[in-house]
């Protein structure tokens, strides 16, 4: 592992690519730079899932807990940035490109069994996915966010309380020893 393997929030794809040897390996595609890792896309993505705390099989699991059992569920990379992102097939696919859906600005067919990706840096791909199925992977992503947000909303409400009963507590205990 590379440093330049660990993803941040300008890295918006991960697609497939297979060196002279044979391997199968990753082009990376950030928003000002591209390179190639060694690693196949969703061992990349593992990788980072674990350099963050997870891993790619708590990803699918946290995922099919909020949004039930589906096939190709985006995944949470990191909570607290909003980073989340989709396979284009399934992950098992040696084919299968990873999207950060925060990157993307449009999609389009190109035909019925290929769309045209936008990203928001203005670099277009054609992927082998119907516009159809990329829309809906890209709804999943964005409906996997609201459900994510409005469960940790209401956890830091939880936590608010408790703070400010805390404070409460301390402030009435300073208030009794200074009486005293």
């Amino acid at each position: 592992m590379h440093k330049k393997d660990i993803m941040n929030s300008e890295t918006m794809m991960y697609m497939p690519v297979y060196d002279s040897f044979g391997n199968l390996c990753t082009q990376v595609y950030e928003k000002n730079n591209e390179y190639i890792s060694t690693l196949p896309p969703t061992k990349l993505l593992d990788f980072n899932l674990r350099y963050f705390g997870s891993s790619l099989r708590g990803a699918f699991d946290g995922s099919k807990m909020i949004l039930g059992k589906l096939n190709k569920n985006p995944i949470v990379v990191h909570e607290r940035c909003n980073i989340l992102w989709f396979p284009s097939r399934s992950p098992l696919h040696p084919d299968c490109i990873w999207f950060a859906v925060h990157h993307i600005d449009d999609y389009v067919a190109v035909d019925k069994k290929r769309t045209k990706v936008t990203f928001m840096n203005g670099k277009e791909f054609i992927v082998d996915v119907s516009v159809n199925a990329l829309e809906s992977r890209i709804q999943r992503a964005f409906l996997l966010k609201y459900r994510l947000e409005k469960r940790t909303k209401y956890l830091l409400v939880q936590y608010d309380r408790v703070k400010v009963f805390q404070r409460l507590a301390k402030n009435m205990f300073e208030d009794e020893t200074e009486d005293s």
